[in-house]
């Protein structure tokens, strides 16, 4: 779907879900997150389906070279906009990748559908607040959790 210098955006394939597990059952790692803490079956079902943006979803971030999972993105358009989400393994934190990944694929979707971004943050999660800011971001709204960014 997308690449990066470093990374290609492709649906999820069974060999991810170990992976994918190690850091979304991290509690510690994804407070910030929802979808959490599942097993393995509830995964596969949930990421083993073909994608369509209309129904939203999970995408795999890949390693370009090994294709090894590095993280996912959730992508839902809907008629107000196409959220995004987005979640790194924690080996692979503050390398850059997210930001290469979240401006690319933010590029590719406004080229694309020509509808705006939309992306939630918890009043928390300062270093997801400060990317999307960093990828062009504006707060928009303050809601009970945190804020709404949109682009």
């Amino acid at each position: 779907m997308i690449s990066t210098s470093r990374t290609t955006v492709r649906t999820f394939l069974e060999k991810d879900l170990e992976t994918f597990i190690e850091y979304r059952n991290n509690l510690d790692w994804m407070k910030y997150q929802a979808f959490k803490g599942l097993t393995k079956e509830a995964y596969r079902s949930s990421l083993l389906l073909p994608f369509h943006i209309d129904r939203g979803g999970q995408l795999a971030i890949v390693l370009k070279d090994t294709d090894e999972l590095l993280g996912d993105l959730y992508i839902h358009k809907t008629k107000e906009g196409i959220y995004l989400g987005y979640t790194i393994h924690p080996k692979y934190s503050r390398k850059g990748y997210i930001y290469e990944v979240v401006c690319a694929i933010v590029e590719y979707l406004q080229d694309s559908y020509k509808m705006k971004i939309i992306a939630e943050t918890d009043e928390g999660n300062i270093a997801s607040r400060m990317l999307l800011l960093k990828c062009g971001f504006v707060v928009v709204r303050a809601n009970e959790d945190g804020y709404v960014f949109e682009k």
